[in-house]
């Protein structure tokens, strides 16, 4: 599946266009076709059993299915005023198709098998292609400047690398966002310089820069999944946790993230992952990747130092529980720090020792600005909920009625993100009211699942303390900085990406053994519970792919 969603990832950077009114053409449709056409000759031609072709005739289905609707959708959004009257329509019918597929991936395979959650993987790739092709890429956005010689922001960061080919040698404290580690940044600039020797002006550079966000993204759910099997979950609990974790709203719309969240988050669960292979299988080069990963991610963006202290338990474990092997061990961390720390914190100290910068520096914003809910202390953070469900998506326009009740605007971002226009017409609002209190009400449950997960016993007591550590220090950190940088930007949903998608992991970990155990008792009960998880399941998917067709209607 991974070679498959890289060949249309490739594709992509040429099949669509944000300059034309239909963003996919008949040949683009036709081409896909000719793609998903020829698999099947492959697989025939390779005499591979039926289960295989039938596999991949889903997913090509899927994707020809996206295909029409981008075309579709491109039509509506091109000419309002003439296709205005389909958006309630194609609304209903978007939720249940999306509804109807599900069940036919589930009656295919019958049930929920590895071949279903690859599928599930695999549709939330192709929903976020479809929200980049949509939605132009200065649309919902954070801290994104313009690509220009005299901006600032995430695109004057790549603007800068991509025009002087160095870092920049201003002071980062008085230059926004260039306080950041260059990773991102660096690879941005490469493919900025690509894209223009291949013609494309600037604008539509940074169109196809979104693209590369759709490959973090989805390789980032391919990385919590193995996660998943590494922590030896089964294909149905895997299969409810991904369905979440792959088509949660704002994980879609930062598929199409253009700052360095993207990134960060993958490679910190990729970190997170090689830690699990280390711990099963020690070796240098194990330890080396797990070194890339956790360096290069603070080399992204320094707090993807948050999953160091997760990486750290399963270390000192195995040289604790292994310690007449010290010396081995010793040799190992060693070889660890000497490739993480300095690719981490290089830039810090480079900036530090050049400028003052301090460490983990992050710049204030003025108390006077219209985000600030400082006069909000303690207590109320959490739970005080007065006029926080008036609106649904996020306000910060008046400080009277800014949101300041962390967990409520967490959700709200998670939905909406930053933008506000959820009630641009009846049908988004519908989507976007419908989303809110289901993904309210998801996280409620998620945190139940993941007490109810320490309490069972298919995890060893380290895999439990593991990923604890991950969501406790996530959790903690994100809160500290919530009441320590008092404004409502800071509670954006994308500072705890790497805990959301694990905690829907571990959620749909608990279902599953909830179901086992109670199959044990009662076989009937168990397929009915089976059968209200892949409802629930199906009917977010769903709930999702409408919102992102309302959304990506409505956009400018």
């Amino acid at each position: 599946m991974i070679p498959a969603v890289v060949l249309l990832w490739l594709v992509s950077f040429f099949l669509f266009s944000q300059e034309e009114t239909e963003k996919l053409s008949a040949g683009g449709i036709l081409l896909l076709a000719v793609l998903a056409a020829g698999c099947q000759v492959l697989l025939c031609i390779r005499r591979r059993p039926w289960p295989d072709r039938r596999f991949w005739l889903l997913g090509g289905g899927m994707g020809m299915t996206v295909a029409l609707l981008i075309w579709c959708a491109g039509r509506v959004k091109g000419d309002m005023e003439e296709y205005g009257h389909l958006l309630r329509a194609e609304y209903w019918a978007v939720f249940a198709a999306v509804l109807v597929w599900c069940l036919l991936c589930l009656w295919a395979e019958k049930g929920v098998t590895e071949n279903t959650v690859q599928l599930i993987l695999f549709g939330g790739f192709l929903l976020r292609l479809f929200y980049v092709v949509l939605v132009q890429s200065h649309i919902l956005q954070n801290d994104l400047g313009s690509l220009t010689a005299d901006d600032t922001g995430h695109m004057g960061y790549i603007y800068y690398l991509y025009r002087e080919g160095h870092l920049p040698d201003v002071n980062p404290v008085g230059h926004y966002q260039f306080y950041h580690p260059p990773l991102h940044h660096v690879i941005s600039a490469l493919l900025i310089g690509i894209f223009r020797m291949m013609g494309y002006e600037l604008g539509e550079a940074q169109e196809l820069l979104q693209v590369q966000a759709v490959l973090y993204g989805t390789l980032t759910l391919f990385f919590v999944n193995k996660i998943g099997i590494g922590l030896r979950i089964p294909p149905l609990g895997r299969g409810i946790g991904m369905a979440f974790a792959s088509f949660l709203p704002y994980g879609i719309m930062m598929g199409g993230a253009l700052n360095n969240d993207s990134l960060m988050t993958l490679l910190a669960v990729m970190a997170l992952y090689y830690t699990l292979v280390w711990y099963e299988r020690p070796s240098y080069r194990n330890i080396m990747l797990m070194a890339l990963c956790i360096g290069c991610a603070m080399m992204t963006k320094l707090s993807g130092a948050i999953v160091a202290p997760a990486m750290a338990v399963p270390m000192l474990y195995k040289a604790w529980k292994e310690r007449e092997r010290w010396k081995r061990w010793l040799k190992e961390f060693l070889c660890f720090g000497a490739v993480a720390f300095p690719l981490g914190l290089w830039y810090s100290v480079l900036r530090y020792v050049q400028y003052g910068m301090s460490f983990g520096y992050v710049p204030r914003l003025s108390l006077k600005n219209k985000q600030y809910i400082g006069m909000h202390e303690g207590w109320s953070r959490f739970f005080d909920f007065d006029n926080a469900f008036e609106y649904l998506a996020l306000r910060w326009d008046n400080a009277k009625f800014a949101d300041y009740n962390i967990f409520v605007s967490s959700v709200k971002c998670a939905v909406f993100g930053e933008g506000y226009g959820y009630r641009a017409n009846p049908a988004l609002a519908m989507a976007g009211t419908v989303m809110f209190w289901a993904t309210l009400v998801l996280m409620l449950l998620t945190a139940a699942g993941c007490v109810l997960w320490l309490c069972q016993k298919r995890q060893t007591a380290l895999e439990k303390a593991f990923i604890g550590a991950v969501l406790g220090a996530s959790i903690v950190s994100y809160c500290q900085f919530c009441l320590e940088y008092p404004f409502v930007c800071t509670m954006n949903v994308r500072y705890i990406m790497v805990a959301v998608y694990l905690s829907f992991l571990i959620m749909g970990a608990a279902g599953e053994g909830l179901i086992e155990r109670t199959g044990r008792r009662n076989a009937l009960a168990a397929k009915g519970m089976k059968a209200v998880a892949g409802t629930l399941a199906g009917c977010y998917i769903a709930g999702a792919v409408a919102l992102m067709v309302q959304a990506g209607q409505v956009l400018p």
